[in-house]
C-alpha cells in the first residue's frame, strides 16, 4: 500500500522520525452515528497504523455537552469493532480540559487571547491581562450567563482565512457534561481542543478530510504559541485526503434530525439511511464495505460516490452465494384444470452456478402468481399471462388461460391449462408461482428513497412491511443471511417467529 500519505510518512522516517513515535487517531464527535463517509477515514487511519505497527487512539471529541450522547459513543465503538478495526485505547477530549484551560490562561498572559463581553447587543473587548484572567476564572466558575462572555484568540481579524479571524476558544454552556458532570461551565471549541489533543496524545500524523486544510494554519498557530521546548512531545503533522461524498442517500445530521422530528424515521438504524448501523442491520457484510472503500483509493480529489455503486459492488459478491426463492407479493390464484386434484408433483431444480445447486418444490392444482403478471384481456404488448398468451411457470410448465369467471365484473376464478407441445418461440415470458397448499409465510420490509428524485419532497411511502408467499425450499436450506427473491431483489433474513420468516430488503436497487 503506497500512496501520497505513505510517501510523506516514509520521508519523515528518512529525515529522523523514529518508527516508534508514529501514532494515529480516529476522532469522531459523539453526536451521531458513523456513516459510509466515515469509513474512508477509518480505513485510512487504521490501515496505516497496521502498516507501521503504530498505536492508534479512538478519541471522542466531546467538547459540546449539548450534543454528547452515550448511545452514540457505544454505537461508534460497536461499529468500529464490526468493521474489524482494532484501536490501542479510547480517549476523550474531556480528559484534557484541565490542561486546555491552563494553556488558555497562558495565551491570555502572552496577550494572545482576550475576553469579549456581549452586553445589550454590544461587544466589548477586554484588553487588561488581569481583567481577562479574572473574567475567565469567573466564566469557569459559573458566575455569568450563557452568551455573555467568550474567550477569543488574538490572531488577525483581517486575515483572508476565516479561521484566523480571532476565533472563539471558549464559550459558556451551563449544562452538565456526560463525563465531567458539573465541574465546568465553560467548554473549549472544536478548533481549540482538536489540534491540542493531537499534541497531548503525541499523534505524529493527523489525518483528516480536505475541508480541514483551512483549519491547519490555526492549529499550527495554537501549537506554536503554547509550545514549551521542555515539553518533550512531537508536533502533529496534518495531512489531508479527499472527502467521500455520498449521493442518493442521507448523511446530513441536520436532515436526519428533521426526519426524526417529523417521525419519518424512528432511529439511526433505519435501512433508508447510510449509517454503518443501518448497513449492519440490513445484512451487509463488513468485508465488502471495506473492500469497496479500499478500491476507491487515496487522493486529494473529492470522491463523489452514488450509493448504488456500493450496492452493485456487494451484489456482484453475493449473487452466486444467495439462495433463490420464488416469492409472490400480490397473490392471485390460478386453477390448473388438467392437473390431478389431490396430486403433488415435486419439481427438481438445478440452480447451476447458484446456491444451493439443487432443490425441490411442490407443484399442485392451485397456485399463486403475482397480480402484476396477469391481465384479463388480450394485450399484444403484455407478454405475461393474459388471454391468448402462453407463459412458462418458472422451473415448470407452460400454461395458458382457459377460462375466467367474473361476477359483477370482479374476477372470481381463473382457470388455466398445461401445454406440453408448444414451440419456444410462442412463449414470450416466464413468471413466478408458488403452491397454494404448500408455501412459506414471509414478511418483508420494503423501502425506497426517502426523498423523491431531484427535489426535497419526502416520500412518505418509502418504507412498508407486507406479508407474502414464498416457496417452501427455504425450510430445507440452512438459514442464510441473504436470499435472492426472483425478479424482486435481495433480502436479508433476520428472524423466524410463529412460522413466519422475516426479511429486510438489502438494496434500493431492483434485481
Amino acid at each position: 500500500m503506497n500512496n501520497f500519505i505513505t510517501n510523506i510518512i516514509d520521508n519523515d522516517i528518512k529525515n529522523g522520525l523514529s518508527i516508534k513515535n508514529i501514532k494515529f487517531r480516529f476522532p469522531p464527535e459523539p453526536n451521531g452515528f458513523l456513516h459510509l463517509g466515515h469509513i474512508k477515514s477509518l480505513y485510512i487511519n487504521f490501515t496505516l497504523a497496521k502498516k507501521y505497527n503504530a498505536k492508534i487512539n479512538l478519541r471522542f471529541e466531546d467538547t459540546n455537552p449539548n450534543n454528547i450522547n452515550i448511545k452514540y459513543i457505544n454505537q461508534i465503538i460497536k461499529n468500529i469493532k464490526w468493521l474489524g478495526f482494532k484501536y490501542t485505547k479510547i480517549t476523550y477530549i474531556s480528559n484534557y480540559f484541565n490542561i486546555l484551560y491552563k494553556w488558555a490562561k497562558q495565551l491570555i498572559i502572552k496577550k494572545k487571547a482576550y475576553i469579549q463581553k456581549i452586553y445589550n447587543n454590544k461587544i466589548y473587548n477586554i484588553k487588561n491581562i488581569e481583567n481577562n484572567l479574572f473574567l475567565f476564572k469567573n466564566m469557569k466558575n459559573g458566575k455569568y450567563k450563557e452568551n455573555s462572555y467568550i474567550l477569543r484568540a488574538k490572531i488577525n481579524n483581517n486575515s483572508p482565512n476565516f479561521y484566523l479571524k480571532d476565533p472563539i476558544m471558549y464559550r459558556i454552556i451551563n449544562k452538565k457534561h456526560l463525563f465531567t458532570k458539573d465541574k465546568w461551565c465553560i467548554y473549549p471549541t472544536y478548533d481549540w481542543a482538536h489540534g491540542q489533543s493531537d499534541y497531548i496524545e503525541k499523534i505524529s500524523h493527523s489525518l483528516c478530510s480536505i475541508e480541514f486544510q483551512h483549519h491547519k494554519p490555526l492549529y499550527d498557530w495554537y501549537i506554536n504559541k503554547i509550545y514549551n521546548k521542555n515539553f518533550n512531545i512531537i508536533k502533529p503533522k496534518q495531512i489531508e485526503f479527499s472527502r467521500l461524498n455520498i449521493s442518493n442517500t442521507i448523511t446530513s445530521k441536520r436532515q436526519i434530525n428533521i426526519l426524526k422530528k417529523t417521525k419519518i424515521i424512528n432511529n439511526l438504524c433505519d435501512p433508508r439511511l447510510c449509517t454503518i448501523t443501518s448497513f449492519k442491520k440490513k445484512g451487509y457484510d463488513a468485508k465488502y464495505i471495506i473492500n469497496f472503500i479500499k478500491n476507491i483509493g487515496y487522493s486529494k480529489r473529492n470522491n463523489n460516490i452514488n450509493i448504488k455503486k456500493l450496492e452493485l459492488y456487494i451484489k456482484k459478491k453475493i449473487i452466486n452465494k444467495s439462495p433463490k426463492l420464488l416469492v409472490i407479493l400480490n397473490p392471485i390464484k390460478l386453477t390448473i384444470i388438467n392437473f390431478p386434484k389431490n396430486s403433488i408433483e415435486w419439481i427438481y431444480i438445478n440452480n447451476k452456478n447458484y446456491y444451493p445447486k439443487y432443490k425441490i418444490i411442490p407443484f399442485t392444482k392451485t397456485i399463486y402468481i403475482d397480480k402484476n403478471d396477469f391481465k384479463d384481456i388480450y394485450d399484444k404488448n403484455f407478454f405475461r399471462l393474459s388471454l391468448n398468451n402462453y407463459v412458462r411457470l418458472k422451473y415448470s410448465y407452460i400454461i395458458k388461460i382457459f377460462k375466467i369467471v367474473k361476477i359483477n365484473n370482479n374476477i372470481k376464478k381463473i382457470y388455466c391449462k398445461i401445454y406440453n407441445t408448444i414451440k419456444n418461440n410462442k412463449i414470450k415470458s416466464t413468471i413466478q408461482w408458488v403452491s397454494v397448499k404448500y408455501n412459506t409465510k414471509i414478511n418483508i420490509t420494503l423501502y425506497n428513497y426517502i426523498y423523491f428524485k431531484n427535489n426535497n419532497i419526502i416520500n412518505k411511502n418509502s418504507l412498508n412491511s407486507i406479508n407474502v408467499y414464498g416457496d417452501i425450499s427455504i425450510n430445507n436450506i440452512n438459514l442464510y443471511n441473504i436470499y435472492q427473491f426472483h425478479r424482486i431483489g435481495f433480502f436479508y433474513f433476520f428472524k423466524k417467529k410463529n412460522n413466519i420468516f422475516y426479511f429486510k430488503k438489502l438494496f434500493f436497487l431492483n434485481p
